[in-house]
């Protein structure tokens, strides 16, 4: 090729293109953020506005490169990412459960990075000094019921448990266990944890059944205080739509009836005496994920009650 076309070449604009997008949570400090991450070839000009509260929407002068989405994040702040291509520019929409704004930061490298954090503030101001007591259904020698292969259900229950905990303390809520991994109190033992500053009650345990053909997830709910019911729905709304499993309803438990007006949910993520479902459990994400939901989705309903 002639020097002069070689110089030529090397002259064209090399327009970025856009190959991945994800979003997860970071902490930096006692900071909580949820991130929507943007990958390309090259640095992209790119201008972020809010064409409405709870949209962010990121504009790359680009080429997309990859599948579209959408991304369905649900993780408190991030709804959902959808994305837009037009002729050289892409824009994605970012739906938000809070109205929080983004700062935008580049990262160097192969890929480049395009970073947007949202603070995760509203999660904490929301929980911080609450007081939750987390009750692991059975205990000790108590297994509950087994799944097809091994799994128990009381391993499974302390397993989400820690993981509601671990999400409740990084909003600052305060937590109170029931019981430890080799106990099994009663259930009168496991109530007198609950004193007139509860903000709420939340006990985990699977569902058995001796028909294996069931599975999906259930809440039950405190009968005896005001709004428990649609307290539960929304858990389950949440849930379902973050775990992707059957939805086997809501129902009023009267075993949490003695909490009085405090309010209490009983969780069952799963029916354990099914294959699919105990398969469900192997995977520690899952466990994340009922966790996160469940405390968004308690978050979410409270709220919007004031």
């Amino acid at each position: 090729m002639p020097a002069s076309l070689v110089s030529e070449v090397k002259k064209l604009p090399t327009t970025a293109r856009l190959t991945n997008f994800y979003s997860k949570v970071m902490l930096e400090g006692e900071e909580q953020f949820s991130t929507v991450t943007i990958e390309a070839t090259a640095p992209p000009p790119t201008a972020i506005d809010y064409p409405e509260p709870g949209t962010c929407r990121v504009t790359l002068r680009a080429i997309l490169n990859m599948y579209p989405g959408p991304l369905y994040v649900q993780d408190g702040i991030v709804r959902e990412v959808t994305v837009e291509p037009g002729d050289r520019q892409v824009a994605f929409n970012i739906s938000l459960d809070e109205a929080v704004q983004a700062t935008l930061t580049a990262v160097e490298g192969v890929p480049y990075r395009i970073v947007l954090r949202f603070s995760r503030r509203p999660l904490q101001e929301f929980y911080r000094d609450k007081l939750i007591i987390l009750d692991p259904g059975h205990g000790g020698t108590d297994g509950g019921w087994r799944g097809p292969v091994n799994l128990w259900e009381r391993d499974m229950a302390w397993k989400t448990a820690r993981e509601l905990a671990r999400v409740l303390e990084g909003f600052k809520a305060r937590v109170i266990w029931t019981r430890q991994a080799e106990e099994n109190p009663s259930w009168q033992e496991r109530l007198r944890k609950v004193t007139p500053a509860t903000f709420c009650f939340i006990s985990v345990h699977e569902h058995g059944a001796t028909d294996a053909g069931q599975r999906g997830t259930a809440v039950l709910y405190n009968p005896a205080s005001r709004g428990n019911e649609e307290l539960a729905a929304k858990v389950l709304e949440r849930i379902v739509a973050r775990v992707k499993t059957p939805a086997r309803g809501v129902k009023a438990d009267e075993e949490l009836a003695r909490l009085g007006e405090v309010p209490g949910l009983k969780l069952e993520p799963v029916a354990i005496t099914n294959w699919v479902d105990e398969g469900l459990l192997r995977n520690p994400y899952f466990h994340q994920k009922v966790a996160l939901a469940t405390a968004v989705a308690i978050k979410q309903y409270f709220q919007r009650r004031k």
